[in-house]
């Protein structure tokens, strides 16, 4: 038997905004209307799915358990609008990217730049988070092209991705270049008695610091600072407190300047993949497919 989906879009909107009234407003249906099918649909099923507190309506027990499936099935359909909406629009579409602080600070702006001369009516919307983010955003459909570092992710998860290695990458220690450690050959055992100031839990190099200490049988650093974006901590750096764990791509304009400095921890190299993600070209509009051309033409 299949579901009445109307319904249980009813159903949805008047859990979402607490009444049939707010519910009748949003949907301009009216709400003789929306709280008829809401009962006939709590009959068909012989479910109760909402009771009267006062002048709003809560769920029930089931009421809760129903939305949040549902509530996934709808943002659902309102992507697969969007997606729809772009492909009728082109070339006035919508490039969505996600990446992580090294992709959006110091890559994308270029590609971008060179990407809006070519198409000037689609919009391009950036959003810095961390890798696993960026990546799951892409997976599921939220965005259009992920850009971030490729450690410990698994990008398989799908058939129907395609990941690309832009550069390979390395991570260093940094630090501000009066710092006693600052061009110093030093120890694993010593770096990590410094304070560390470091992104947030979930970033790639949070993690591959991580990885860094069990590999040499230490106990991770304590981290005194943290930052929500790299940026934020490598300022912190430079201005003269604690060590960092950062990609040199990003590290090396602030070394060139001769605002941080590098400290060589014995034993320790290793490398970061840079990727770009996407869906299988046959699934993407004419203009990501380019956006993807311009960054493999430019990306030196």
């Amino acid at each position: 038997m299949s579901i009445n989906l109307h319904a249980l879009m009813l159903f949805y909107h008047v859990a979402l905004t607490g009444s049939v009234t707010e519910a009748s407003k949003r949907l301009n249906i009216s709400q003789p209307a929306i709280s008829a099918q809401i009962r006939n649909f709590e009959k068909q099923y012989g479910m109760i799915l909402f009771e009267k507190k006062g002048r709003n309506l809560v769920l029930t027990p089931f009421g809760q358990k129903l939305f949040k499936p549902t509530e996934k099935l709808f943002i659902l359909e309102e992507q697969i609008h969007t997606m729809i909406e772009d492909y009728q629009k082109y070339p006035k579409g919508k490039l969505r990217i996600s990446g992580n602080y090294l992709a959006t600070s110091v890559l994308i702006p270029k590609w971008a730049s060179l990407f809006k001369q070519k198409y000037p009516e689609v919009e391009v919307v950036i959003s810095t988070v961390n890798s696993q983010t960026a990546f799951d955003s892409l997976h599921h459909y939220e965005v259009d092209i992920a850009i971030f570092g490729n450690s410990n992710i698994t990008t398989q998860t799908s058939h129907s991705l395609q990941c690309l290695e832009l550069y390979s990458d390395e991570f260093v220690f940094v630090v501000a270049p009066n710092h006693k450690y600052a061009n110093r050959h030093i120890s694993i055992e010593e770096m990590i008695r410094e304070p560390f100031i470091m992104r947030e839990e979930g970033s790639t190099t949070r993690r591959r610091l991580v990885e860094v200490c069990e590999a040499h049988n230490v106990n991770p650093p304590k981290i005194e600072l943290q930052f929500n974006g790299l940026n934020e901590a490598i300022q912190a750096v430079v201005a003269g407190y604690g060590v960092s764990y950062v990609s040199l791509l990003v590290a090396s304009q602030f070394i060139q300047r001769g605002e941080l400095a590098t400290v060589e921890v014995d034993g320790i190299r290793l490398t970061n993949k840079i990727v770009l993600c996407s869906h299988e070209p046959a699934y993407l509009e004419e203009y990501i497919r380019d956006f993807i051309s311009i960054i493999l033409k430019n990306k030196a």
